[in-house]
C-alpha cells in the first residue's frame, strides 16, 4: 500500500467511524493503533467500512449502543466478520489477524514485561497491571474487562500527570486543531497527554484489540 492509498485508508475509516459516533471528533492513539493493525494484516478498506456500518446498525433502533462508544474497538468484531466474508468470496491474498488467544498471550507477555520495571511514581498503574495479570491467570478476564482496566490506567495517568505535561499536550492540540471548541480541546488534550505518557514510560495496552 503506497502513501496515497494508506492516507485514503485511514481517512475513510476515520470518517465512517466519526460519522456514527459523533463528538469528540478525533481518534485516540488506540484507535490509530487498531487501524494500523488492520492495515498490516491486509484487511480491505471495504471490509472495515462494512464492519463499522454493521456495528452501529446493530445498535438501532436505540440509535446509540448502551454506554458511550469512545473507541474504534467497538467495531473490531464486526470488522473481523466482514473480512471473513470477504475471504470466503475471494480465497487467498490477505494475511489473517492473529487469533484471539495469540493476542491475549501478547497482552500477558506485555504485562510481565511492564511489571519487571514499573516507573517510579506509577505504582498505582503497576497495581492495575498486577491485578490484570493475576486475574487473567486465575479467572480469564474478558476482552471488555481488559478494555475497562485500560481506561482505569489512563485515568490514573491523567490524574498523576505533572501540570507542565498537561499544558504541553493542550498546546499541541491547539496548534494542530485550531477550530476545536474548548470542550473538544479538553477531550483531545486528555488523549494526547495519555499517549505521550504511554510512550515515555513504555506502558503497553491491556486491551487485546490493539495487538495485530
Amino acid at each position: 500500500m503506497d502513501e496515497n492509498e494508506r492516507g485514503r485508508y485511514y481517512r475513510e475509516i476515520a470518517a465512517a467511524f466519526l460519522k456514527h459516533r459523533g463528538a469528540p471528533f478525533f481518534l485516540s492513539a488506540k484507535d490509530l493503533d487498531l487501524m494500523a493493525a488492520w492495515e498490516r494484516a491486509g484487511v480491505p478498506l471495504t471490509s472495515v467500512l462494512e464492519g463499522i456500518e454493521s456495528a452501529f446498525e446493530a445498535s438501532r433502533p436505540n440509535a446509540r449502543p448502551r454506554g458511550k462508544v469512545l473507541s474504534l474497538a467497538y467495531c473490531e468484531i464486526p470488522v473481523g466478520r466482514a473480512w471473513e466474508l470477504h475471504r470466503d468470496r475471494k480465497v487467498g491474498g490477505a494475511r489473517k489477524l492473529p487469533a484471539k488467544s495469540d493476542r491475549r498471550a501478547a497482552v500477558r507477555a506485555e504485562i510481565t514485561r511492564f511489571l519487571r520495571a514499573v516507573p517510579p511514581g506509577l505504582e498505582g498503574v503497576g497495581g492495575i497491571f498486577a491485578d490484570a495479570g493475576a486475574r487473567m491467570d486465575a479467572e480469564g478476564l474478558s476482552d471488555e474487562d481488559l478494555e475497562r482496566l485500560d481506561e482505569k490506567v489512563e485515568g490514573l495517568l491523567r490524574a498523576a500527570a505533572p501540570a507542565m505535561d498537561a499544558a504541553a499536550a493542550r498546546e499541541a492540540v491547539r496548534a494542530e486543531h485550531r477550530k476545536l471548541s474548548r470542550a473538544e480541546v479538553d477531550d483531545a488534550a486528555a488523549v494526547e497527554l495519555v499517549k505521550r505518557l504511554r510512550v515515555r514510560h513504555k506502558i503497553p495496552y491491556l486491551s487485546p484489540f490493539y495487538y495485530g
